[in-house]
């Protein structure tokens, strides 16, 4: 019969084969045991550490937004039959998960999608947990590329669920997913979340692999945090330098430049005038001199500073000159 140790001090005795959610308060979400964060589903096969993790705690915020993800994915497969849904991490402050579509989705379809995730939420149907071999897991997701090149990858260096032939699984209420885990306990622990946006995004990042959709959300542990989080994102906005520079036309970045690089308008102009005096006067008050440097050099400084050896690839090609090569 394995021996739990609480967090204080307390010895509590695990009957045979049962989980250590059996031995925790029911605020929590998940467990810690032995440094490892755990479903309360899992069951030790000997003496441990175990510390429960609640929703508002750091791992437990991970968490919800992890299976939050998986909410997601099983509300947009229910609207989209056909998609195939590839990656899902949590992220500060939310989460995302991608997708490919057999239509296109806008910002507007958000709310469909975020009813549907209601209505799995109102299901509170238990994470399950799998471990399969390889061969299973591929057969199980046999019509999900992303979710097969994941597989297939295990045991090589870009191996991201498991080592060896074991797989692990998650299934709520038929519908499957590859991950490590570990979830909240049902679907009806979740709740306070909102879709907030769509994207673009290469799979893998790389440019030659399929587009897909990337949809973002964020997630907490009561509603009261998460419309304090929405109400900082509706400040923020108000306060984005992108919406001030058009809305007060001091600057513009077309596309023909590129992002993050600014074209002044003449307001802007005056603007940026003021603070360059401003921030010079402080430094000359305050003893320092003023020096100025070129903008590129030959290929012999970057040497000394040792950037050529170490960042070549990520530098600018070398202007060429009579004189020997120029960087940036």
């Amino acid at each position: 019969m394995p021996r739990l140790i609480l967090p204080d001090g307390a010895h509590v005795e695990l009957p045979e084969g049962e989980p250590v959610g059996a031995a925790l308060p029911p605020e929590a979400i998940v467990a810690r045991v032995d440094g490892s964060l755990r479903d309360l589903s899992y069951v030790p096969d000997a003496d441990s550490t175990v510390e429960p993790v609640e929703p508002a705690a750091d791992d437990g915020l991970h968490v919800i937004r992890h299976s939050t993800a998986h909410v997601l994915a099983q509300a947009v497969c229910r609207l989209f039959p056909g998609a195939k849904y590839a990656i899902g991490p949590p992220i500060q402050d939310g989460f995302y998960y991608d997708f490919d579509l057999p239509s296109a989705i806008k910002e507007d379809d958000l709310p469909t999608i975020e009813g549907e995730m209601r209505k799995i939420v109102e299901g509170d149907q238990p994470f399950i947990r799998e471990e399969v071999t390889r061969e299973t897991a591929l057969a199980r997701l046999e019509d999900q590329p992303f979710k097969r090149e994941i597989i297939e990858a295990i045991g090589t260096a870009e191996g991201e669920v498991s080592e060896g032939e074991i797989v692990s699984l998650y299934r709520n209420d038929g519908w499957v997913d590859l991950c490590e885990g570990p979830h909240v306990p049902s679907t009806g622990r979740l709740g306070a979340f909102k879709l907030t946006s769509t994207a673009g995004a290469y799979w893998r990042g790389v440019e030659t692999n399929p587009m897909l959709t990337r949809i973002y959300g964020t997630a907490w542990a009561n509603e009261e945090d998460l419309d304090a989080h929405l109400l900082r994102l509706e400040e923020a906005e108000k306060r984005d330098h992108r919406r001030l520079g058009r809305e007060l036309d001091l600057f513009s970045s077309p596309d023909e430049l590129g992002p993050g690089l600014w074209i002044w308008h003449p307001r802007g102009g005056i603007f940026r005038k003021e603070l360059e005096d401003w921030v010079r006067d402080i430094h000359l008050e305050r003893g320092y001199d003023l020096v100025v440097t070129p903008h590129i050099a030959r290929s012999v400084l970057w040497e000394t500073s040792g950037h050529l050896e170490k960042y070549r690839e990520n530098m600018y090609p070398p202007m060429e000159a009579d004189t020997g090569d120029y960087y940036v």
